[in-house]
């Protein structure tokens, strides 16, 4: 079967070359000089490998990564450049956290040898799951929970933490969220399996309980389920099961994900808050309906998407729009989360703003309950940092 490629660079004999070179492995090639061409024909995208040079005139590859992951293309991506430094593998390891599918970075000149290992990379890693797959994972308990820290940017104490699902594949190892979610929510799978997920992190916070830590479990809830007739039978049977504090528990829903009837919703959620748990507009400010949803759902808590906190400490735009959201949840009287905070800037920022608060990589990467325990015991000197940082001073 024929691949695709996309070659996106704005010199047209680098581009017949690599074209050249890419047929050679099998690859069908469009050519592409930069990121007004694919914004004008978004059908371009449909490829199986995207090549992306850094400089591109008027914009940049980063500015091309950015449109990519707003049209979620799940392609495998090479970033091309002439130089070869710390920014480039800064912008890849940024580009496989936000989901994409980035194989490396091929240099200017480019080695042969290189690029044919990341074409062999491509072949392993971009087979796209199956819905036997899934459903296997789902029936053979594949599926597991890993924990980010939640902390308190007004004291610097551990607050709760957020579960992450993964896929430990037999075959494939680890298959990350933007890799199955998607499928999930496409074949009906995803309302059994966000029940796996809430069933896992509800025997969790058993767990911690009966050890004395006291921690707020967020978990991220599926608006599907709201369409569930016997959600709340449901959900009251796992917390009778485990025996947990709804009041320990926070159910977040992303934004981005639209919700069918307001008003059912609304009668839902708050049938959910009475019972005791706290409730959370996830990825807050990338959806068409925010305000709507805000105005109408009774949410406790805002998370501020990742995409402005981590543009904090660099784009006045994004330092504009976080203050925003912050100040929008205290006239709301709302808990405000910042998300993906990967810099003290960012962190410092964030708690000049009071936001309440924070989780990111400058804390904690997501963790093996094993060793989530372990960090509690012994946080890294970020989170020490906030603590110093409003201790009083005596003089």
């Amino acid at each position: 079967m024929t691949r695709h490629a996309l070659i996106i660079d704005d010199d047209p004999d680098f581009r017949e070359l690599i074209a050249g070179l890419l047929s050679t492995f099998g690859f069908s090639c469009m050519e592409s000089e930069g990121l007004q061409d694919i914004a004008c024909d978004p059908s371009s995208l449909q490829a199986d490998l995207i090549l992306v040079d850094y400089e591109l005139g008027d914009f940049t590859g980063a500015d091309v990564l950015s449109y990519l992951r707003e049209r979620n293309v799940e392609a495998g991506i090479i970033l091309m450049s002439a130089c070869h430094d710390d920014d480039m593998q800064a912008m890849i390891n940024q580009g496989r956290r936000s989901g994409l599918d980035m194989l490396g970075q091929l240099s200017k000149p480019f080695d042969l040898k290189h690029l044919a290992s990341m074409l062999n990379d491509l072949d392993e890693h971009h087979n796209p799951l199956t819905l036997a797959e899934l459903d296997e994972a789902l029936a053979q308990q594949q599926l597991h929970l890993v924990y980010q820290p939640k902390i308190d940017l007004a004291s610097g104490q551990l607050s709760g933490a957020e579960a992450l699902v993964r896929w430990q594949h037999p075959l494939r190892g680890m298959v990350m969220p933007n890799q199955f979610i998607a499928l999930a929510e496409r074949s009906n799978r995803i309302e059994s399996l966000t029940w796996q997920v809430i069933n896992q992190g509800f025997g969790q916070q058993q767990e911690w309980q009966s050890q004395g830590l006291t921690l707020n479990l967020a978990l991220n809830l599926s608006p599907q389920l709201l369409r569930s007739r016997d959600m709340l039978k449901k959900l009251d049977a796992l917390a009778s099961q485990h025996q947990v504090d709804p009041h320990t528990i926070t159910l977040e829903l992303t934004e981005s994900c639209g919700i069918d009837c307001l008003t059912y919703a609304r009668h839902l959620l708050n049938a959910i808050r009475e019972r005791g748990y706290r409730l959370a507009l996830d990825d807050f400010g990338t959806g068409f309906s925010s305000m709507m949803q805000l105005y109408n759902l009774p949410f406790d808590e805002l998370k501020i998407d990742q995409c402005f906190v981590g543009r904090s400490d660099s784009h006045p735009e994004a330092r504009a729009i976080t203050r925003t959201i912050v100040e929008l949840g205290q006239r709301l009287n709302l808990a405000v989360v910042g998300e993906g905070i990967e810099t003290t800037q960012q962190r410092d920022y964030l708690c000049d703003t009071r936001c309440n608060l924070g989780q990111g990589y400058l804390f904690a990467r997501p963790m093996t309950v094993t060793d989530f325990n372990a960090w509690s015991h012994c946080p890294p000197t970020a989170v020490s940092a906030l603590i110093q940082r409003h201790a009083p001073s005596f003089h």
